[in-house]
């Protein structure tokens, strides 16, 4: 049967024209119209995506007479090259099936079977510069960016690190070795690009059973949170202000949760409220903490106002436990339907950024890409013990099975795979030593000085990979 259905799929494939070939979904596309922003550092834009489902459609071989709407898609579905099944899902992909698609109308099927969308890599500014950084490496840093991988065609309602509509982001330094006696002649010292994270909050945070999983993260959530409250509460300072602690119990549980969990809400119409809640309390919006797109800041500006009216300004551990409050929030918050995102696969996140980093590379000469060891990460992530030690999180997060491990070394790797399989000799695959002030690592280094790649007149694309589960990651 299954040797059946395989002659099938080919005599389909065969009629309708395609076959898995890299020429025709490449993973850098070559477009007619010219993308001039990409090179300019001063827009946001660095590369944009095109949908392998689209350029499928088409391509499509069509008969005079036309093609079954019902051929067409089970194609597309099932055989088509480089085609993401969590996007068609998430476009709802569906044609006629008893219309015969001809070929003047052959966009027609794109307009009637789906949605469109229109994904771009945008850098993101500089607001975590100062987070999770490679610090002590020796190199010198001579540039920065973060960038994130964004759907522009639609708000997708998502609570991320960049945006509701942002599908993953990276961030890297440019950094160039310390010039030594032998290199003061030279008038430069070829920079390359240190990647110190790739993460997508929509993939991190995914459930099959968002609801079932958002009363169980909720039960979870307010354990933490009173946990931290006694903490709180516990201090000398507290132990005459039991309304101080009641009211912000108050504002944690039955505004901000209820507020940012709507997901119905926009970012805008979110930050509106929660200024109205601001304001109801007798609180302005002071130092402009609070802005569209960062609701966990409240958390903090809140307690910080309702303790100033007790003239409670500071004690020992507040920023802990405060940030420990907010982990613990976006945590539950940041849950993700399959549904609700195009990109559904934890290999898929990475390779996109990194097509996106690659990119941006070429627009900058820049030749060398360089991921640390996942220790040398994973130590500005979850930290050590006060005496030096491991932490019991960083050695977690390093251990094959953990979501950091699927992120910076299974799904790296499974992206480099597919890099070099598509691109063959135009990228080297090897190793890079890395002086840090104590040691020497070595990192995974991505040559791309052969890649033919004009970042002004290409797009990226979009395509498909395997779902990693029990994520754990920033």
């Amino acid at each position: 049967m299954a040797g059946l259905s395989r002659i099938i799929a080919k005599e389909l494939g065969s009629m309708l024209g395609i076959t898995d070939n890299p020429k025709f979904n490449p993973m850098f596309k070559q477009t007619d119209e010219a993308l001039a922003d990409v090179s300019n550092p001063d827009t946001p834009t660095i590369a944009s995506f095109y949908s392998p489902v689209e350029s499928a459609i088409e391509n499509v071989s069509i008969g005079k007479q036309g093609t079954r709407g019902e051929n067409i898609e089970a194609f597309v579905r099932k055989r088509a090259p480089k085609v993401t099944q969590g996007e068609l899902e998430y476009r709802e992909f569906s044609l006629d099936p008893a219309r015969k698609y001809t070929r003047g109308d052959n966009s027609g099927a794109i307009d009637d079977g789906m949605e469109p969308l229109e994904i771009s890599a945008l850098r993101k500014g500089t607001k975590e510069r100062g987070t999770q950084r490679q610090f002590d490496l020796i190199d010198s840093e001579v540039g920065y960016e973060e960038i994130g991988v964004d759907v522009t065609s639609k708000d997708l309602g998502l609570t991320t690190h960049y945006g509701t509509s942002n599908l993953a982001h990276t961030r890297y330094s440019l950094r160039k070795k310390p010039a030594s006696s032998e290199d003061v002649m030279k008038k430069d010292i070829k920079s390359y690009i240190l990647i110190e994270e790739l993460q997508s909050d929509a993939i991190q945070n995914m459930s099959k059973n968002p609801t079932k999983d958002a009363n169980k993260l909720l039960d979870n959530f307010k354990k933490d949170f009173d946990s931290d409250m006694e903490d709180i509460a516990f201090k000398p300072q507290f132990q005459s202000s039991e309304k101080l602690i009641e009211d912000y119990k108050d504002f944690v549980l039955n505004d901000f949760i209820p507020l940012v969990s709507n997901k119905k809400l926009s970012e805008e119409k979110a930050f509106e409220s929660l200024t109205k809640i601001f304001k109801d309390r007798g609180y302005n919006m002071a130092n402009n903490l609070l802005i569209p797109g960062e609701p966990f800041k409240a958390l903090k500006q809140m307690f910080n106002n309702m303790s100033a009216d007790n003239a409670i300004y500071d004690f020992k551990e507040k920023g802990k436990l405060l940030d420990s409050i907010m982990r613990s929030a976006q945590f539950f918050i940041r849950g993700t339907n399959k549904k609700d995102t195009p990109l559904t696969s934890l290999t898929d996140s990475v390779r996109v950024l990194l097509q996106s980093v690659i990119a941006d590379a070429k627009a900058k000469g820049i030749d060398e890409i360089v991921l640390p060891p996942i220790e040398k990460l994973a130590e500005k992530r979850f930290g050590t013990n006060p005496d030096g030690s491991p932490s019991k999180a960083y050695m977690k997060a390093i251990t094959k099975g953990s979501g950091f491990h699927n992120t910076y070394v299974v799904s790296f790797d499974k992206a480099l795979k597919q890099l070099q399989s598509e691109l063959g000799n135009q990228i080297k695959i090897g190793k890079k030593d890395l002086k840090y002030k104590d040691i020497v690592v070595q990192g995974k280094s991505i040559n791309i000085k052969d890649l033919k790649l004009d970042p002004k007149t290409s797009k990226l694309r979009f395509n498909k990979g395997g779902l990693v589960k029990g994520l754990m990651s920033r």
